[in-house]
């Protein structure tokens, strides 16, 4: 059994898994031209009850927007709301609704970034549960009143509201913190047939993976979870370069203790 780290990386911010793997492993690996960096690929199923496809976009938001950028959730009124059967033009209203968005944002000479959720429950006959609605993350650029222009349908006189836009600022350690928002996305099926879908903007920075199974013992493992501080000191001296956000350790009784680190990249001032 040898230590595996797993870490990854996204803008300033960073994961490790640090965990215990075969000795088969790393000698089935032998003669392999070893990669430094691996960028991880969107995954193809964004089902945020799959682990994978919610670590990308956990990733994503939180190396990719900052304090002040914005929250928001997108709805519909009455006699706008898309029937079970035409969920996909909800899609098309927000692919719409993002178009506009990027034009104000060249008109200002700004790039747009955007994670979205679309969000919507059935029931066993097809019916609906809850309403479709969506909820984005946004980087700063246009106002909330610009934001509510662009969630329409139609042009000049034809031009109609769908709904309504609840806008929020992302502000750090709090219920719209990007930590908070990204376990939001993510919250558990409420009705009998949840379905989640998102997808990002193509402009994001990408998280990539790093791995090094020479960075920790078993023995080191050990004696980090069984201590006061989880093993806090050490993990400074073993990444430098971050404050150490958050420690978790959980014990399996055939593999022994698994570590898994939430970091930020301290600035270079």
């Amino acid at each position: 059994m040898f230590i595996r780290q797993n870490q990854y990386v996204t803008g300033d911010y960073s994961e490790a898994d640090v965990i215990p793997l075969p000795d088969e492993v790393k000698r089935g690996q032998k003669g392999k031209p070893r990669k430094k960096r691996e960028y991880l690929t969107k995954p193809e199923q964004q089902n945020l009850n799959d682990r994978n496809s919610f670590r990308w976009l956990r990733l994503c938001m939180q190396g990719n927007f900052f304090k002040g950028d914005h929250y928001f959730t997108l709805t519909y009124q009455e006699g706008e709301i898309p029937s079970p059967d035409k969920v996909e033009d909800a899609k098309k209203d927000l692919t719409n609704f993002l178009r506009k968005c990027r034009d104000r944002y060249r008109k200002i000479g700004k790039e747009l970034k955007y994670i979205w959720v679309m969000e919507y429950q059935l029931d066993d006959e097809g019916q609906y549960l809850q309403r479709v609605h969506f909820h984005v993350v946004m980087n700063a650029g246009i106002s909330r009143d610009e934001l509510e222009e662009c969630w329409s349908r139609g042009r000049g006189k034809n031009k109609k509201a769908l709904g309504y836009v609840t806008t929020k600022k992302v502000l750090p350690s709090s219920d719209t913190g990007l930590e908070s928002l990204a376990g939001y996305f993510a919250k558990g099926k409420r009705w009998k047939k949840g379905k989640k879908l998102w997808n990002c903007s193509r402009n994001l920075d990408r998280p990539y993976k790093t791995k090094n199974d020479y960075k920790f013992t078993r023995r080191q493992l050990e004696k980090m979870a069984t201590s006061n501080d989880l093993g806090a000191s050490i993990l400074e001296k073993k990444y430098p370069n971050y404050y150490i956000a958050n420690i978790e350790f959980k014990y399996n009784e055939f593999k022994g203790w698994h570590m898994y680190l939430k970091m930020w990249r301290k600035s270079k001032e």
